[in-house]
């Protein structure tokens, strides 16, 4: 069992990032060359197509790294499932660490004759229930792990439909998640495109209405 559960709780936006580029080419100009002082020969122009229309976009950023920290719904995922991490944690580490004494025991008495065949087989199969106790929290890890996923991709699902409504007064092209990390594909962002407070402020007031009619 891994003594150090990971707690998977990286958010990611799946929002579309887009980056405009115009191009714009003046025709080249005719390159002449004299040959001989007479002679002149004319490049060869390429045939460049004009770049078509593409309107003016309105984008938008939401910092993730500002959500991860302050977004209400996931500090009590996290708390929930920290809690719960520790609490196998403790159960696995007692347990197994009692079921390696007493094995170990067990193994010494044998050795030295002190048990009949009837108590060392009594004592074999207490050995292998708390064994299987041992997989069953094992098994609760799993779970655990299964449980915090599915609480992710709800909290990415409830975030992607909040924005899709709050855009309907905004109508904004596109919005992106942007994030310090090392990872993040967006170097640079301009501040006044931020609207993370926003969202933020709207997501949480959402998951207090739901949180309190439970």
């Amino acid at each position: 069992m891994n003594k150090n559960f990971s707690v998977i709780l990286n958010v990611v936006l799946a929002i579309a990032v887009a980056v405009l580029y115009y191009l714009h080419f003046s025709s080249p100009s005719a390159a002449t060359a004299e040959v001989d002082g007479t002679d002149s020969t004319t490049a060869a122009k390429p045939i460049i197509l004009d770049p078509k229309d593409i309107k003016a976009s309105k984008i938008v950023y939401v910092n993730l790294d500002i959500l991860n920290e302050k977004y209400e719904y996931l500090q009590d995922v996290s708390a929930s499932a920290k809690a719960e991490q520790r609490s196998l944690e403790s159960q696995y580490q007692t347990k197994a660490q009692k079921l390696q004494d007493d094995y170990v025991a067990y193994q010494t008495k044998a050795q030295q004759g002190l048990l009949s065949e009837n108590q060392a087989k009594g004592e074999e199969e207490a050995l292998m229930k708390r064994k299987e106790e041992l997989d069953q929290l094992e098994l609760k890890n799993q779970a655990l792990m299964e449980k915090i996923q599915a609480k992710t991709d709800e909290m990415n699902e409830n975030m992607k439909a909040y924005i899709k409504d709050y855009n309907k007064n905004t109508n904004y092209d596109y919005v992106f998640g942007y994030s310090n990390s090392p990872l993040s594909q967006i170097l640079m962002v301009d501040d006044s495109l931020d609207i993370t407070q926003e969202i933020l402020d709207g997501l949480n007031a959402q998951y207090r209405e739901k949180k309190g009619k439970k």
